[in-house]
């Protein structure tokens, strides 16, 4: 792939508007439209309307999440979600039409308005442009959004430069060397991140993120974390422990599906696991935080009076005494079933049993079962992830 200056990139004016709305309160505000239906819209030069919106699905709004999650990781810039878009500086919506008087068959749109007195931006994606392609219709999502955060075409000659002197949109870079391409992929496969090339311009206009624990952990090999607390504030999730080197790396889960992994540790002398934010902030450990001692469950089926607690069938127990025997190995977590909450799964050292822990939407865990090897392969294949059997296997 080609290298292309940052210059060829970067759109003055965009970026003066961005570092506007970014300054403001040190953060852009990003509404999401979910719930589909009806929607009152700003619409800028071409007016307030009424559109109709498609739902964004929960998968579309990890990968979202996600991207924002991993450029905040990158690039100086904070970013935060919010649930009504008269707050938002971007709102994003999934399109069931788009007419503009001088554009036809438009995939999307970015839309400058001003709310507040304060610049925000309007985006609209024409949903059914996209023909189902999901990864054509998320590549747009990370092109428009490059607008709103400073980003030009490459082939945009109007700011006095271009890449390579070519102004046709069909002779210009390719999506592999910028999102800002208009022409078709390379290989075939739309990208679904930002290039490097676009990641140097981002870099450029706001800097390089500084902020953030990015520390690689060694698998396997142990580490000590005095502060980590549970979420009651108990030191290692007990009354009495005050210090421990053994906690064990396991890898890397968005526990929270907020787009931000946490690392993963667990401990053979505590029973216990924990995750680590990429902030490393273990006064963060409360609700909503993500570096803590993870919580004990109750199993449901003890709750209901199925199986006696303590008993070899009582999961709760059963995942303490693996722990303490150091028999769990972390193999991977998605949101499998659909529910929009995240589940983690380990495999027993042993190779007996597969553990399915579920987790809160902050992160910590609601309940866990095991599973043997032909009920994980039906559950994954059931819900669509046959792919995933053979990571978690």
């Amino acid at each position: 792939m080609r290298v292309i200056a940052s210059d060829f990139l970067i759109d003055d004016y965009l970026l003066e508007v961005a570092e506007q709305i970014h300054n403001y309160d040190n953060s852009i505000d990003i509404y999401i439209h979910t719930s589909g239906g009806r929607k009152k819209v700003n619409g800028g030069i071409y007016g307030t309307q009424i559109i109709d919106t498609f739902d964004v699905g929960v998968a579309d709004q990890y990968f979202f999440k996600s991207v924002f999650a991993k450029l905040d990781l990158q690039v100086d810039l904070n970013f935060s979600f919010v649930s009504n878009s008269q707050d938002a500086d971007i709102a994003f919506y999934y399109d069931k039409e788009i007419n503009l008087d001088d554009q036809q068959n438009i995939l999307g749109v970015i839309i400058p308005i001003v709310v507040s007195n304060k610049y925000a931006y309007e985006v609209f994606l024409n949903i059914p442009r996209f023909k189902n392609d999901q990864d054509y219709l998320r590549y747009a999502f990370i092109h428009e959004l490059g607008h709103a955060i400073g980003l030009e075409h490459p082939f945009n000659s109007s700011d006095g430069d271009v890449f390579e002197d070519e102004t046709s949109f069909s002779e210009s870079a390719y999506p592999e060397e910028t999102v800002m391409a208009y022409r078709e992929p390379l290989n075939g496969l739309w990208p679904q991140y930002f290039s490097e090339n676009d990641i140097n311009a981002l870099q450029k206009s706001w800097g390089i993120e500084t902020k953030y624990n990015l520390q690689e952990y060694v698998l396997n090999h142990k580490y000590k974390f005095d502060e980590i607390k549970d979420y009651q504030g108990f030191l290692h999730g007990s009354k009495t422990i005050s210090s421990t080197n053994n906690y064990k790396y396991q890898g890397k889960s968005d526990l929270d599906l907020d787009g931000y992994e946490e690392f993963i540790f667990t401990n053979s002398n505590t029973f216990r696991w924990i995750s680590i934010g990429v902030q490393k902030d273990f006064n963060n450990y409360g609700e909503g935080g993500n570096t803590r001692v993870i919580g004990i469950y109750s199993d449901p089926l003890v709750e209901n009076g199925i199986i006696k607690k303590g008993s070899p069938y009582d999961s709760q127990s059963r995942f303490t005494n693996d722990l303490k025997i150091d028999n769990l190995i972390y193999r991977q977590s998605g949101d499998y079933d659909g529910d929009g909450f995240q589940e983690v799964y380990w495999k027993t050292s042993d190779g007996t049993a597969y553990l399915r822990a579920l987790m809160h939407a902050d992160g910590n865990i609601r309940y866990a079962n095991y599973q043997n090897e032909d009920q994980m392969r039906d559950y994954l294949t059931t819900n669509g992830f046959s792919d995933s059997i053979s990571d978690i296997s």
